[in-house]
């Protein structure tokens, strides 16, 4: 439907308000615009629990992604599950919305987001180690994390008393220093007792 159509496609969302409870808007060629004009009318959309925008590209959606955040952190609401998979997020799309995503969402899908790096997991770091975090399900496969992104994954798992589920894959390059980290956070079961 991409940007223009997403305008159109708010507009006839607006009626709805808090009876919507999933809506699923899965390789639409959405953007930055066509989230910000999606963002507008969830303001309304108190009771919606899933949220699946897998397979758009918010590369350049930053204003989009932080517009997002905003309303996860400022609308009461009840979303547990928001899906990213594959949405070209970069670092900073990543440092716009993560921490509230992280204070709202029980399943959090960054999966195939090829561009975050060690970076935009530090900022995700930060978020999952927050205290206020909900987070209990983060999926992270496809994204190539190394020795930095692991110890940084490891610094925000050790403050972390929520997430129980992380699901990684095989695009991991990590070497003894991140697997060390990550060993050690796994081992520390301060964070859930």
């Amino acid at each position: 439907i991409g940007n223009e159509g997403m305008g159109v496609l708010s507009n006839g969302l607006i009626g709805i308000g808090s009876s919507l409870k999933y809506l699923e808007l899965i390789d639409n060629s959405i953007g930055n615009e066509g989230l910000s004009s999606l963002v507008d009318v969830l303001q309304t959309c108190t009771g919606l629990e899933t949220l699946h925008l897998s397979g758009n590209d918010f590369s350049s959606a930053a204003a989009g992604l932080s517009s997002l955040s905003d309303w996860l952190q400022n609308v009461p609401m009840n979303l547990k599950y928001l899906f990213l998979e594959k949405c070209r997020i970069s670092d900073e799309g990543l440092q716009a919305f993560t921490q509230g995503a992280a204070n709202h969402c029980k399943i959090l899908d960054l999966d195939g987001n090829e561009s975050i790096t060690s970076t935009g997991l530090s900022y995700l770091s930060n978020s999952i180690r927050s205290d206020s975090c909900r987070v209990e399900t983060l999926w992270l496969q496809g994204i190539i994390i190394g020795d930095d992104g692991m110890e940084f994954l490891a610094r925000g798992l050790a403050g972390n008393k929520s997430v129980r589920s992380l699901y990684l894959s095989d695009w991991i390059t990590v070497a003894s220093a991140g697997w060390l980290a990550f060993s050690r956070a796994l081992c520390d079961t301060s964070s859930v007792n």
